[in-house]
């Protein structure tokens, strides 16, 4: 009995570890497949971040899922979409802004009696692939209808008692309480309500307090995804939905 209560916490703490590791590995193949999904809604969309912002939600969506009803999968949207627009950044990386003003050029609609600046994506395969001399991105025209992204996501540990010393740990969280990890830091509230991060992320980070009351202790995640555009990209759709700054 002596031994089980020495051995008990320690134990209990590896389950709980495990738990919570296992979920990462599940929270981070997900974000893989919602990262290829929100590219996929950008190519057929003109790159519009918008719409890549509503697939990545849509991928992310089993994360939150709690109940396997369509109350549950309607509030596990609810949620993805919440947390796709307040907790994760998406970065076209390319086509690059070079790449934009080496090809884009306007083009008329009559049907919507609107003209948009935008990367041809009609008859790639006969189009020219060398790389202009003027060009000054260094792509052809095929290259730069190549999407590529990079998402970085905020994933909310919720395994007790790990959640905490994972996000310490992840964060190298300098001075706290004088009781450890478990009490009400930090130390110096006046200088820094974060808790000293060594290298704590502009997005996923959380004032030690709100962590406390909220339960809520994020870690970053991060994926890219390529696809073939579908669809011209347009230097505005490009910009119809602002990452958030983590301010």
């Amino acid at each position: 009995m002596v031994e089980f209560i020495i051995i008990a916490p320690l134990l209990l703490f590896v389950c709980f570890g495990t738990l919570q590791l296992v979920l990462l590995y599940q929270a981070k193949s997900t974000l893989d497949v919602a990262v290829l999904e929100a590219a996929r809604e950008g190519a057929v969309n003109h790159g519009s971040m918008h719409a890549m912002r509503s697939g990545l939600a849509r991928g992310l969506a089993p994360i939150y899922a709690r109940q396997a009803s369509a109350e549950g999968a309607a509030a596990a949207l609810a949620n993805a979409q919440a947390d796709a627009s307040n907790f994760s950044v998406i970065t076209v990386l390319n086509p690059t802004p070079a790449a934009i003003n080496d090809y884009a050029q306007p083009r008329y609609y009559p049907d919507e009696a609107a003209t948009y600046t935008e990367i041809p994506n009609d008859s790639l395969m006969y189009r020219d692939a060398s790389v202009p001399s003027t060009a000054s991105s260094g792509m052809n025209i095929q290259d730069a209808n190549i999407l590529k992204i990079h998402v970085h996501y905020c994933y909310n540990m919720y395994v007790p008692l790990v959640n905490k010393v994972i996000y310490y740990a992840a964060n190298v969280i300098g001075p706290i309480g004088t009781g450890g990890i478990l009490t009400h830091e930090p130390a110096r509230p006046d200088i820094d309500p974060y808790g000293f991060p060594k290298n704590g992320d502009a997005l996923c980070k959380v004032k030690l307090a709100d962590g406390i009351k909220t339960g809520r202790w994020p870690i970053s995640l991060d994926s890219e995804a390529v696809v073939r555009m579908q669809s011209p990209v347009r230097a505005s759709a490009l910009n119809d939905s602002p990452n958030p700054t983590g301010d």
